[in-house]
């Protein structure tokens, strides 16, 4: 069944007016009781992430054998 143009017309006005009282509610939704607020959840997420790295990053150099070279001349390229 194919439909008209305005009929298109009239269910894509439809979707995006559906589209956008969701996302009305969304945002004028209430914050739960004893949810942090955006800025405190950025800031939780970014210290998670480095404790995460730093966590990996010990982990890998306790359990890798690691040796550290003893010069600059160790580091740098042959010729």
């Amino acid at each position: 069944m194919k439909l008209t143009q305005e009929e298109r017309r009239r269910v894509y006005l439809a979707q995006r007016a559906a589209h956008q009282a969701m996302l009305d509610r969304l945002h004028d939704a209430p914050p739960r009781p004893g949810a942090p607020a955006p800025a405190a959840r950025r800031w939780v997420a970014r210290m998670l992430a480095i404790v995460t790295l730093i966590g990996g990053g010990l982990l890998a150099f306790s359990v890798l054998d690691f040796h550290p070279p003893t010069s600059i001349e160790a580091l740098l390229p042959r010729l």
